[in-house]
């Protein structure tokens, strides 16, 4: 067998091996076009090559054993290596996911990552996150069937709510011991990254909200992947104010105590919306549907004026369920392989 194989059963009497294989030469990867054989290609940027090869990633082991019953097997290769360029030759034909922010639009080409809720999965024919197709989409509530959004928006946010369930993981939830607030900045690792994708800075949100109202409390939590030289220079803007706080208490908690919620496209932000909160989108979002979105300044402060006011009768039950539900895959549910496959089908012409 070639590569490292990483089992996660057989197909029913097939007789097929499910597993995935890592294309770790270009000779391997000729060898593979020359075969004849349609395979699904992962492109898998570095932090996704070991959970797809040991099936801990939660999107694969369900849906390999449904290609397998389709007749085609996966293959993982590093993205944009040598390797990975010998299999998207055209000629080829195979069926190329990738997995990482890699926006992008190609023939057979899809794009997987895990969403800002875990266990919902992104796949897209553009990219994923600020990048999916879901930015450039219409969400029309009146569509979305009320009964069946609150049930599903129930049982999701009670469940992640009740248990402090975030993708990162959270202080004990202590809501009692903070202070009302009248907003907070939850800042990210996006302003060196190129393409650009944010119209304020973390700097710019925080001072805007901390002198929009000097009797108003704003907190302030940086990403648990803020670099140093980031942390010590919004630490060093934290100190000019005497109303922000910088706070590591559990983003449930600081999101429930805070009046409006700023963020460039967090999934911080995202995980407002499961208390129904005002949230300030300062970057390109694909949840931007349900924000209201500040492109200088002035944007967001007439937001911290008037938000909670103009998103006081948002659909926020249709929308989660709009989003999660009928946009991305979730891994717990049986159909979920079944729809997988049936995306693929209709973008590669399985």
């Amino acid at each position: 067998m070639d590569g490292q194989t990483g089992f996660v059963g057989r197909a029913g009497g097939r007789g097929f091996r499910l597993g995935v294989d890592e294309v770790s030469s270009v000779a391997l990867a000729k060898s593979l076009n020359r075969a004849g054989r349609r395979m699904a290609i992962i492109h898998a940027d570095p932090g996704w090559i070991a959970p797809v090869l040991d099936g801990s990633d939660g999107f694969w082991p369900k849906l390999v054993g449904e290609l397998a019953h389709q007749g085609v097997e996966a293959r993982v290769v590093r993205a944009r290596s040598k390797p990975a360029e010998t299999l998207a030759e055209p000629g080829a034909n195979h069926i190329h996911m990738v997995m990482g922010d890699m926006p992008a639009y190609g023939a057979n080409t899809l794009h997987i990552e895990q969403g800002y809720i875990t266990g919902f999965w992104y796949l897209d024919e553009i990219g994923v996150f600020a990048n999916s197709s879901l930015r450039l989409s219409q969400f029309c509530p009146e569509r979305v069937h009320r009964g069946h959004a609150e049930y599903f928006f129930n049982g999701v946010t009670g469940w992640m709510l009740r248990n402090n369930v975030s993708k990162a993981p959270q202080p004990e939830r202590m809501a009692d011991l903070l202070d009302p607030a009248g907003a907070v900045v939850f800042t990210q690792e996006i302003e060196g990254l190129g393409p650009r994708s944010h119209f304020l800075t973390s700097e710019q949100m925080i001072r805007t909200a901390a002198e929009h109202d000097r009797a108003k409390l704003v907190y302030v939590k940086l990403h648990p992947r803020q670099s140093k030289a980031a942390r010590r220079d919004l630490m060093a803007v934290v100190q000019d104010y005497q109303n922000v706080r910088v706070s590591e208490a559990s983003v449930h908690d600081l999101i429930e105590k805070s009046r409006v919620i700023i963020t460039q496209n967090s999934a911080a932000g995202f995980e407002a919306l499961m208390q129904k909160k005002t949230v300030v989108t300062c970057a390109k979002s694909d949840y931007r549907h349900a924000t209201l979105t500040a492109k200088n300044p002035g944007d967001l402060r007439d937001a911290l004026d008037y938000g909670p006011d103009a998103m006081s009768d948002f659909a926020f039950e249709q929308y989660f369920y709009w989003f999660l539900g009928r946009n991305l895959l979730e891994e717990a549910k049986d159909s979920f392989a079944e729809r997988a496959v049936a995306r693929i089908r209709e973008k590669a012409f399985l």
